[in-house]
């Protein structure tokens, strides 16, 4: 995610985790970086075929979507009005990394169309390969 937010830059980023939910926790498994089409530095609106090849691979694979993720090149990684009205779901955790700072800020939130709450979650490493955020589904 974060590659995918330099590499953008001065524009948003934004992409899909995707995983599996087990006893209340998402394990995130796969990374899908998506085509910002507004090409803004200040807003995000995920590319329709982008967001479909994602969608498509995660029906095969039998996976969901665990976070939305966003890059706010020149602010903190606090919700916007924006952020809020666009939001994806009320059920999955919107990421949102800061490149305001160095190093980057990542911070995550349950979102709904008036409020927003931080979320919990955790980045581990499994055995033998890196792991991907842990988030809590409470």
């Amino acid at each position: 995610m974060l590659l995918a937010a330099r590499s953008e830059l001065p524009l948003e980023c934004c992409g899909l985790l995707a995983g599996r939910v087990a006893a209340g926790v998402g394990r995130v498994i796969e990374h899908y970086p998506l085509v910002n089409a507004l090409a803004s530095p200040r807003e995000y609106e995920s590319e329709p075929a982008s967001m479909f090849r994602a969608v498509r691979d995660m029906r095969r694979r039998g996976i969901d979507i665990l976070a939305v993720y966003h890059s706010h090149p020149t602010s903190p990684p606090i919700p916007s009005r924006l952020d809020l009205e666009r939001r994806y779901s009320n059920d999955v955790v919107h990421l949102i990394i800061s490149l305001a700072t160095a190093p980057p800020e990542l911070r995550g939130w349950w979102l709904t169309e008036t409020s927003w709450r931080e979320a919990e979650w955790d980045i581990e490493e499994e055995a033998g390969q890196q792991g991907g955020p842990a988030v809590d589904r409470a």
